[in-house]
């Protein structure tokens, strides 16, 4: 039988917190750029029967397929701010997706500097915990 810490090891806050940060920083603005979309753009699927080409050569469809892995990092990372709680949706919003300065996002929010940095770090554990993509945990050894 297997056990709750065997399933959920003990994450590392503080360096998961400082990949979510990253991830955000540098992965999703580049993943933005492949995709050719916007996490605030972001629409429900179309599904549709027509008939797509297939790919002319390797490069083409290695090129394919890291558009089509943008796109599904792109749609998750919208979902997975949505899984989050309001107030981590707030925040991760304000900051991440609207690109404004953490004091403005503080000010938006109401919330002193202390209490501020308390809800942005555990706004990155909510996301690092329902982006399934990537793990952006880390644990602790």
């Amino acid at each position: 039988m297997v056990s709750f810490n065997e399933l959920f090891p003990q994450v590392d806050e503080k360096a998961t917190i400082d990949k979510v940060k990253h991830f955000f920083k540098v992965q999703l603005p580049t993943m933005q750029r492949y995709s050719h979309r916007n996490v605030s753009g972001i629409k429900s699927p179309v599904i549709t029967d027509m008939p797509k080409g297939g790919s002319v050569n390797n490069q083409m469809e290695e090129t394919l397929t890291q558009r089509l892995y943008a796109e599904q990092v792109v749609a998750r990372c919208r979902e997975a701010i949505d899984c989050c709680d309001a107030i981590s949706q707030k925040i991760l919003w304000s900051i991440y997706v609207k690109e404004n300065t953490v004091t403005a996002a503080q000010l938006e929010s109401g919330y002193g500097e202390t209490r501020f940095r308390y809800y942005k770090n555990r706004a990155c554990l909510q996301f690092a915990d329902a982006f399934m993509i990537e793990d952006l945990h880390k644990f602790k050894k």
